[in-house]
């Protein structure tokens, strides 16, 4: 194909033979053609440039001008690129509303000289068109010829950013957050000298389904003259190919190059998912060892981690996390999570690559994030896990994901702890408990849970009975060794439904003493028997104790 500004080179027009749409000469054409009768355009096809002497329209002289406006639509409509029209025999001019017509239409018009025949256009562009395509044909089978010596070659795909830089003349950058993959290969510039993102910035949507637009059309150009070759699997988006800025529209050849290399890169990322989801399968595999409450002993568990390629870490806080589970069949969630998986990998592994990442029983995500032991405050514990809470905080994904955490609990034992927790914040992020929301991300902390932890879990009476020890056996731990009366104080307080004077009266203690056995059990158990809330967890601990489950 040529442009409408190569016609009027090779055609031998003037600059000043362009009478409307001088804005629009780059317009394609695919050939020149004429006609001289009134409905001639009816056997045009859409690219074809339109020469006439302009006799048709003048049949009925006062209608020149609404005949020229109702071919302008027509022609358009079919998709001509342009018209010439030979003025000084039929016409002496063009109507000025027939050119203010042309230019909103985007169609240019020209003058046709009178000196010259059909056959001066006619044949010098055909002749043209003819040697561009024998030109495109050239250059296509060469860059056929260079993808064939890369493969029989064996280069890795690593160099296709530099083949492609050196077959377009422009920097070439490729990335594959998933894999990893991020080249850049310029030939008059250092690698990593440009970048590339959507129009709407460096949000790019990788791993999420690819927009219509974008299944219709991998190849796009920019606005600001970068084209973009969206790499695709299973219409979601897994990278992208960004040349250098080119202004015009692409060459076939070049097309033929960004296609050969997205061909090229789609394999290979297929290959490679192919290879980590069988990986991830082992990976998964060691991660329900380590989330059950099976006893191993740590340099098992130290071999089983290096089979798969992890480095085990003496202490881990465990998050769940999943998309719309409620909303999903059991293979429409597992590709939900694979994918979700997938997407986050890159960022977290970046974030901390000891981060152990992977599938449970239930396809959901688990996340154990490396926890730093050594204080008694769990705040100070969990740096590491809050830089990870703000990373998925920050994550914009398709669907609404759902995060539970779990508390901090030492050694590889601690993880099981950790984990059944995480499912119960999982449980209660998923039913809409009020918890830290940005965009669809919603986390909901065990530590922020008090009576939804029994509510939320799949066993209540267990949960029942670990939250009675959890509370229970720190006041009788008190009591053993400080002769203490924490707990029959909080009996009696909770019996006289929290009155402290009533309290104070049963026990034979001044109203103080209450009050003061109250501030050491809220040291010690971080709940408030003053708190409705709080006070009512510690009757469930209590009425747990008394009917005997607290040992199971």
């Amino acid at each position: 194909m040529i442009t409408v500004r190569e016609l009027i080179e090779v055609g031998g027009f003037t600059e000043e033979s362009v009478l409307a749409g001088e804005d629009f000469l780059d317009k394609e054409l695919l050939g020149v053609t004429s006609f001289d009768s009134p409905d001639g355009h009816r056997w045009l096809r859409a690219g074809e440039f339109v020469l006439t002497t302009g006799f048709p329209f003048l049949i009925r002289q006062n209608t020149c001008e609404a005949t020229l406006i109702q071919l302008i639509d027509e022609l358009a409509a079919i998709g001509t690129p342009g018209l010439a029209i030979k003025l000084g025999r039929y016409m002496a001019s063009v109507p000025a509303a027939v050119l203010a017509l042309a230019a909103k239409r985007q169609m240019p018009i020209l003058s046709f000289p009178m000196d010259k025949a059909w056959s001066d256009v006619i044949v010098p562009v055909t002749q043209y068109i003819n040697d561009k395509q024998r030109l495109e044909l050239n250059r296509t089978h060469a860059i056929y010829e260079r993808f064939h010596l890369h493969l029989t070659a064996n280069d890795p795909v690593s160099k296709l950013a530099a083949l492609l830089a050196d077959l377009l003349q422009t920097p070439i950058s490729i990335e594959v957050p998933s894999l990893r993959w991020k080249w850049a290969a310029s030939p008059d510039a250092p690698p990593g000298s440009f970048g590339f993102a959507t129009d709407e910035g460096h949000d790019i949507p990788l791993g999420q389904a690819a927009s219509p637009s974008m299944l219709k059309n991998p190849l796009v150009k920019r606005a600001d003259g970068r084209h973009v070759r969206w790499l695709l699997q299973e219409r979601n988006v897994q990278g992208a190919i960004c040349t250098g800025i080119i202004e015009r529209d692409l060459y076939a050849w070049e097309k033929v190059a960004i296609e050969q290399s997205a061909a090229l890169l789609s394999l290979e990322i297929e290959r490679q998912r192919s290879v980590n989801e069988t990986y991830q399968r082992f990976r998964n595999d060691f991660l329900q060892l380590l989330l059950s409450d099976q006893m191993q002993a740590r340099d098992v568990l130290t071999r089983k981690a290096d089979e798969v390629g992890w480095k085990l870490a003496d202490h881990y806080t465990v998050a769940v996390l999943g998309v719309s589970p409620l909303e999903r069949t059991g293979i429409e969630n597992w590709n939900d999570n694979r994918d979700l998986l997938l997407a986050l990998t890159p960022s977290l592994s970046a974030l901390d690559d000891a981060i152990l990442l992977g599938l449970d029983q239930q396809n959901r995500i688990v996340l154990l994030i490396p926890t730093a032991s050594g204080s008694s405050d769990s705040t100070a514990c969990l740096t590491s896990t809050k830089q990870v809470l703000a990373a998925l905080l920050a994550f914009s994904w398709q669907q609404r994901v759902f995060v539970g955490l779990g508390r901090f609990h030492a050694g590889p034992m601690g993880i099981a702890a950790s984990y059944r927790e995480a499912q119960i914040s999982f449980r209660a992020a998923m039913r809409g408990l009020d918890a830290k929301t940005a965009a669809n991300t919603i986390i909901v902390d065990f530590h922020d849970l008090g009576l939804e932890r029994i509510l939320f879990a799949e066993q209540p009476d267990t949960e029942a009975r670990l939250l009675a020890q959890e509370y229970l056996d720190k006041i009788n731990e008190y009591d053993r060794e400080k002769n203490g009366q924490l707990l029959d104080t909080l009996h009696v307080f909770l019996q006289v439904d929290g009155n402290h004077a009533e309290a104070a009266s049963r026990l034979y203690v001044h109203k103080n003493t209450i009050k003061y056995r109250l501030a050491l059990i809220r040291e010690l158990t971080g709940l408030n028997p003053d708190h409705g809330h709080d006070l009512l967890l510690l009757r469930i601990a209590m009425t747990v104790q008394s009917i005997g489950f607290a040992k199971g």
